[in-house]
């Protein structure tokens, strides 16, 4: 009975997606790092190293793709497998943009591509999609992910997957915020990064893991890539609740960002309600640090609801805070100072901390940092409305019901 409650309460809070495009942008450019910057980057690096799993690689090239661009990036991508073809989702929808992914999938496994897929069972309930079966029914192995019962000593829930891997032989692939279908590809504000070099290695790693906790069986990763790729600094970090070691690095991870920010934190999500996170944004500002937060105003009410309560208890004590009014934006990340930022499919909120399987990338070379925020934090905190007193007053009759949200709150 609980599992189908769960079930149906997460179909009711992903679903309504849509929304109208937020503004495009280029993809960031690279240049050699200089000698500060490198300084800088490892500096950072050390503070996050002891929450990671994977080490920092730096045979990489990196761009990212937002909002409308990204679909035909990732088309091209996949269309050049020649060995391997491996995607993890939430949803994966039947709609259009969804259908020319699965047809090209099979295409790819009629010309001997090793294709494999998994998506989540919840995201696969929620948009009702049949996707799952045309891929077995075409020879594609495909699971169905979890959800997956745990107990550890910190707690106890259901592990989902709400990662995006789209990978390609072993050395490229496209990661993010991105699901499969309309939705996403053609109205939500989000974004997808390419990645070429070691750290797609590292994701095919990752992925071969999440093979094996499907009840998948063993998956033998491919060749680690040779050959000069670029000079592109990129860590990655995971939640992970049924793997020894590896069960909360992106709490981790953020939180020791937080710790460390001397001038200026940037975050959009559409799930912000971890206390732990609100608690060290409050720490920051007290410390004279401009902290800049952007929420999704069309959320489902218990979302938005656990978001408003956020701002309310950090708002009086200098964070501020942003909506995102225009559409749905999907969009997730934090950039701290000159040298972090962190991005793709988690967001800020205790869900994403201790049950789902989550990945981020880790990114510290400053000019992408400043890129990034030239290119998209500083066009969306610009083109976004403040949030208002009167929105986080909360009225005495909702308190008891935000108090049992933050009860559950690991559970939506």
């Amino acid at each position: 009975m609980f599992r189908r409650s769960l079930l149906a309460l997460a179909a009711v809070l992903v679903a309504g997606c849509g929304g109208q495009p937020g503004a495009s942008i280029a993809p960031l450019g690279r240049s050699t790092m200089s000698t500060a910057d490198v300084v800088q980057a490892k500096a950072v690096q050390s503070i996050l190293q002891p929450a990671m799993g994977q080490p920092v690689t730096w045979n990489n090239s990196l761009s990212v793709h937002p909002d409308r661009e990204a679909f035909p990036v990732l088309i091209d991508l996949l269309r050049g497998a020649r060995k391997t073809l491996w995607m993890e989702t939430f949803e994966f929808a039947d709609n259009d943009k969804a259908r020319q992914l699965t047809d090209l999938l099979i295409a790819k496994k009629k010309e001997g591509v090793d294709v494999r897929v998994i998506m989540d069972n919840i995201g696969a309930k929620s948009i009702g999609t049949a996707t799952a079966k045309v891929l077995r029914n075409n020879g594609v192995p495909t699971i169905v992910y979890g959800p997956f019962p745990f107990v550890r000593k910190t707690g106890h829930g259901l592990n989902i997957t709400h990662r995006k891997l789209y990978l390609v032989d072993g050395d490229q692939g496209m990661t993010g915020g991105m699901n499969l279908g309309d939705e996403y590809f053609d109205h939500a504000h989000d974004m997808l990064w390419k990645v070429r070099g070691q750290a797609a290695h590292q994701l095919h790693q990752e992925f071969s893991t999440d093979w094996a906790l499907g009840k998948g069986g063993r998956l033998e990763v491919p060749a680690a890539p040779t050959g000069a790729y670029g000079n592109e600094p990129i860590g990655m970090c995971v939640t992970s609740p049924r793997q020894t070691g590896r069960e909360e690095e992106i709490r981790g991870v953020l939180l020791r960002a937080l710790d460390s920010a001397k001038s200026r934190i940037d975050m959009a999500y559409p799930f912000f309600s971890d206390d732990r996170v609100v608690d060290r944004l409050i720490k920051a500002a007290k410390r004279g640090v401009d902290v800049r937060v952007i929420l999704t105003k069309e959320s489902h009410s218990a979302i938005e609801k656990l978001a408003i309560w956020s701002a309310k208890q950090a708002m009086p004590k200098g964070v501020k805070f942003h909506w995102w009014n225009t559409g749905y934006a999907h969009i997730k990340y934090t950039a701290v100072d000159g040298a972090f930022l962190l991005v793709g499919s988690s967001n800020a909120d205790t869900l994403t901390f201790e049950n789902n399987q989550e990945l981020d990338l880790i990114l510290t070379n400053p000019q992408t940092v400043a890129d990034f925020r030239g290119k998209v934090c500083d066009p969306d905190w610009a083109s976004t409305p403040a949030v208002t007193e009167a929105e986080i007053n909360v009225p005495w009759t909702q308190k008891p019901w935000i108090a049992l949200l933050e009860l559950i709150d690991r559970y939506i």
